[in-house]
């Protein structure tokens, strides 16, 4: 596998198959250079290493789904084996996505905690999409009750004046970030004290689940 890059600095990624018993890459690259082809363009390997930036945007950009035909079908887009910082970059660029959003709808069952790590990093999420940023529905199973204020602080820090709504129910199990006037959501497969501990997803949720979930959860908005 190599990257080409021409005199006018676009470039794409090319895949190299041995036609050949008993030739490897090194063949190629030999009888490349030996070639008048080699005046007028590169050629190098790369490290898949290099590629993981631009798969990581790619991500962002379009959601893992995206990767096999539009449907799920691998929902490890996040696991320990990811660093921090790769983790943190790739939950921040989706989220930001719903920047612009004025109503934003959290459903997720166990979405409060105080510890500060989850506290950073709801700030990080919530700086992401808040220029617009309005008014939070809180969906949740009701628990941990008295560490509401912790995670309640922080939306009033990045959002002064935003009106917090808190619904108790148990008529939801799947976590969603949705802005509900754009219909546009993040499915998440684990709340926030949990990204980067175990497997799971984050990806765009697709337009007829999120105009579904507002749907059912319209009278409690």
């Amino acid at each position: 596998m190599a990257r080409i890059r021409a005199s006018l600095s676009d470039s794409s990624v090319i895949g190299v198959k041995n036609l050949k018993d008993g030739e490897d890459i090194s063949h190629f690259f030999k009888r490349f250079y030996e070639s008048e082809l080699s005046r007028d363009f590169g050629v190098y390997r790369l490290s898949l290493d290099a590629l993981r930036a631009d798969i990581q945007q790619y991500i962002i950009e379009r959601g893992l789904s995206s990767l096999f035909y539009n449907h799920l079908t691998c929902d490890a887009i996040m696991h320990p084996g990811f660093r921090t910082d790769e983790i943190e970059a790739i939950v921040l660029g989706i989220m930001s996505k719903l920047d612009g959003v004025k109503h934003l709808l959290i459903v997720d069952a166990f979405f409060y905690d105080d510890k500060p790590d989850c506290l950073l990093l709801l700030e990080k999420i919530v700086r992401s999409m808040s220029s617009k940023l309005e008014k939070v529905t809180l969906i949740t199973h009701g628990k941990r009750v008295s560490i509401r204020p912790a995670m309640h602080n922080v939306f009033s820090t990045v959002v002064p004046g935003i009106q917090i709504n808190d619904v108790v129910t148990e008529d939801f199990h799947d976590r969603y970030w949705i802005d509900v006037e754009n219909t546009k959501g993040v499915i998440v497969g684990t709340s926030l004290n949990g990204i980067g501990k175990k497997v799971a997803m984050i990806d765009h949720a697709n337009f007829a689940d999120t105009r579904e979930i507002v749907r059912l959860a319209s009278a409690l908005l």
